[in-house]
């Protein structure tokens, strides 16, 4: 008689896989058995904290340096951990091919089911049958990141944003209009001295008045938030109010473009992070999981030069590469003109970009909604 039920994940660099295997059949193991090479002991780690599991609640098989390229070593070093009282439901999707082989032959002499999960495609086959099993569970933006070992802020979503859905609209149409010359050097200003410290008193700032270090007049700031309605009685611009005025509007607008036209099934605005032994410190705009995709848009209100396009497409892709692995998909989406040469730089980096247009007109808007939803159904 079968005492337990056993979960058996071979972990590989893509963890995602291993993850929704555990969370879709949890209800179905009373036990998990981890087996890993030398050169994958973090991502296993990683696992087990998204999981919220102590470790010592999962066995593991932490295979001896180059063990996984010895047949005899390596399904001795398994077998120790199996038993014959034990029915294992076990994912073949991980580690390396030779491991999987390996796995499968030393447990199909036990009482084991086998499963393989094409990722990205959300569904569990069955070895030697035709038989697939839709795969229900759906990643959140806080399980992704951690399954790569990422250390991020609280995540941001409705309760954060600075202004209502209708403002930001408006807003949207003030610079596409576009501002005056005299406008575009107040917003200057607010970004280059302000924009992460915000303004204590507009009255002093706008007069000069007992001004601190690193700190300038803006003649007509008055006026200029009166005209665009953003006044407050407070007399006070908080930094997150001086980021929306100098680019933060924009993440907001594509924020809720996204989340009025895709199911998303998560979604977070100004997410800030940082590799866990790694020297970036990034923010993501604009981030949200759908289907088991996790897609990232970094938004721009304008770039003055091809040189700084190709900066931010540089920046886009490291984060993808060294962050992110295969399944993130990342955008560009600018205010600037639409350009062939600009698509084809981000192209060539693996970053989809899309320039104004796709803003202004509708039927080009919906577009990159079909192509978004096209790319979670691979």
């Amino acid at each position: 008689m079968k005492t337990n039920s056993v979960l058996v994940s071979i972990i590989s660099k893509q963890t995602i896989p291993n993850y929704l295997f555990i969370k879709d059949r949890q209800n179905q193991g009373d036990e998990m058995l981890l087996i890993a090479t030398q050169e994958m002991k973090n991502e296993p780690k990683w696992l087990i904290q998204t999981l919220k599991c102590e470790p010592n609640e999962i066995d593991m098989i932490l295979l001896e340096k180059n063990q996984e390229e010895k047949w005899n070593e390596m399904t001795a070093a398994i077998a120790k951990h199996l038993s014959s009282d034990k029915h294992y439901v076990v994912n073949l999707t991980g580690g390396t091919k030779y491991m999987s082989l390996a796995v499968y032959q030393l447990f199909s002499k036990y009482d084991s089911e086998f499963f393989y999960i094409p990722f990205p495609h959300n569904a569990l086959l069955k070895p030697f049958l035709d038989e697939e099993e839709e795969i229900n569970y759906r990643l959140k933006i806080d399980e992704y990141l951690s399954l790569y070992g990422l250390l991020f802020s609280e995540l941001k979503r409705d309760a954060d944003i600075v202004r209502e859905k209708e403002y930001t609209e408006s807003y949207f149409q003030l610079f596409n209009e576009p501002f005056s010359e005299n406008d575009l050097a107040i917003l200057n200003k607010i970004r280059e001295y302000y924009r992460n410290v915000g303004i204590k008193d507009i009255d002093k700032v706008e007069k000069g008045l007992n001004l601190k270090e690193k700190q300038i007049p803006i003649p007509g700031l008055n006026d200029f938030l009166d005209r665009i309605h953003f006044g407050n009685k407070e007399n006070v611009l908080s930094k997150y109010e001086a980021q929306y005025l100098t680019g933060g509007w924009f993440e907001e607008y594509v924020y809720n473009k996204i989340k009025e036209s895709i199911p998303a099934d998560d979604m977070a605005i100004g997410v800030k992070l940082r590799k866990e032994e790694g020297v970036f410190d990034n923010d993501l705009d604009v981030v949200f999981t759908y289907q088991n995709h996790l897609f990232v848009i970094e938004c721009k209100t304008g770039f003055d030069s091809n040189r700084m396009f190709n900066e931010i497409v540089y920046k886009a892709a490291a984060i993808k590469e060294s962050m992110f692995g295969l399944p993130a998909h990342t955008y560009i989406f600018a205010l600037n003109e639409d350009d062939e040469r600009l698509n084809k730089v981000a192209k060539s980096m693996n970053i989809t970009y899309y320039g104004k247009s796709y803003f202004t007109a509708t039927e080009k808007w919906n577009q990159i909604i079909e192509q978004i939803l096209k790319t979670a159904k691979k």
